[in-house]
């Protein structure tokens, strides 16, 4: 039976000898900043795996500028996720640097549609090649979308809720099963009681994207038919005074409440009441991991943070239009972030 050969790729033998792709490429072209360990490393697993240049590849680094546009929400503000996403890919940038990547990032304030527009409009008459999203925004992207369809412009959707038609890769997160998570670890916390989902509305989340990590809560919580049931609560305007206001009389008014669930990255918002509070213990879990969080895990008062992996997503974005219009590969049209959880004892290590 006739066997296909794998072509083996820069990327394997960067993975197989545990070494960035930047590190494989030093070698293979014999320039400096490589150890004579990390280099002979290198190159055993070379011979090993059998890798050979791909010279299609390199004429095309020589010869080729690919402009991948970015468009995300300013890193500044709230607290600061869409940074990780940049990280994220800039950090593949600079891995594929021989290859002339360039990227244009276009940032614009959540909640703005007249700002989202004019970097839209900007993004269509630009000389991009390929084009990073989110997809949170859906219902003003759609021109630009079509546009990129028409002029056979390559889109990869990060920190995805759902399947895009038309896009070559989209990077989603488990929404569903985070929700089921964060139950499955309230649930070794306590047996009975109440649950607050507190939603904190001035952020890009959709309704679509809180309902199915709460699903995915209540769903788990009904496996296990225990005493522990939901109750939500959402706040529009949650300055500090506001917050500890609604805090202090819900809390007052459901005494059973021994769990707080904040299904996006504003969790600090909420740890600030507790740090002030006395009384009895309410476990906290919300996502993603921000300095500002730091304070809050060493104090108890954060348990527990499910993270999904902003920067890897990010750069798995400019990775997957890399092979598709360099290499010419065909990519994964899905990928499922993992649920990481942090807490007080390995955020250091994240």
């Amino acid at each position: 039976m006739d066997i296909e050969e794998r072509i083996i790729g820069i990327k394997d033998v960067a993975k197989a000898a545990n070494v960035a792709l930047a590190t494989v490429d030093r070698v293979i072209h014999n320039r400096k900043g490589v150890s004579d360990k990390t280099k002979s490393k290198v190159l055993k697993v070379i011979d090993k795996m059998g890798y050979k240049p791909n010279i299609m590849a390199s004429n095309l680094s020589k010869s080729k500028k690919i402009v991948l546009g970015v468009l995300l929400p300013n890193i500044s503000e709230g607290t600061g996720y869409w940074e990780f996403p940049l990280k994220g890919i800039i950090k593949a940038q600079k891995e594929l640097a021989q290859y002339h990547i360039k990227i244009k990032t276009y940032t614009f304030k959540q909640n703005n549609n007249k700002e989202i527009r004019k970097k839209i409009l900007e993004l269509i008459n630009s000389d991009i090649q390929g084009l990073i999203l989110t997809s949170k925004f859906a219902d003003e992207i759609e021109i630009l979308l079509e546009d990129c369809k028409e002029k056979k412009r390559p889109y990869v959707f990060i920190d995805s809720k759902a399947q895009k038609t038309g896009a070559l890769c989209n990077i989603q997160q488990a929404l569903f099963e985070s929700g089921e998570l964060a139950a499955q670890l309230f649930n070794y916390c306590f047996n009975s009681g109440e649950i607050l989902i507190l939603h904190l509305k001035d952020t890009m989340d959709t309704e679509d994207v809180i309902i199915q990590k709460e699903n995915g809560m209540n769903s788990y919580l009904k496996e296990e038919d225990n005493n522990v049931v939901t109750k939500s609560l959402v706040i529009t305007d949650y300055n500090e005074n506001d917050i500890e206001s609604v805090l202090f009389q819900t809390l007052e008014k459901n005494p059973m409440i021994k769990g707080i669930f904040i299904p996006n990255s504003k969790v600090a918002y909420i740890a600030k009441y507790f740090k002030k509070r006395v009384g009895d213990k309410i476990y906290i879990i919300g996502y993603d991991f921000f300095n500002e969080d730091i304070e809050y895990l060493e104090k108890g008062i954060i348990d527990f943070l499910i993270c999904q992996r902003p920067e890897e997503q990010g750069y798995q974005a400019v990775f997957k239009l890399f092979e598709h219009l360099v290499l010419k590969k065909e990519v994964d049209e899905e990928i499922i972030m993992p649920l990481d959880i942090i807490t007080k004892k390995n955020y250091k290590f994240y």
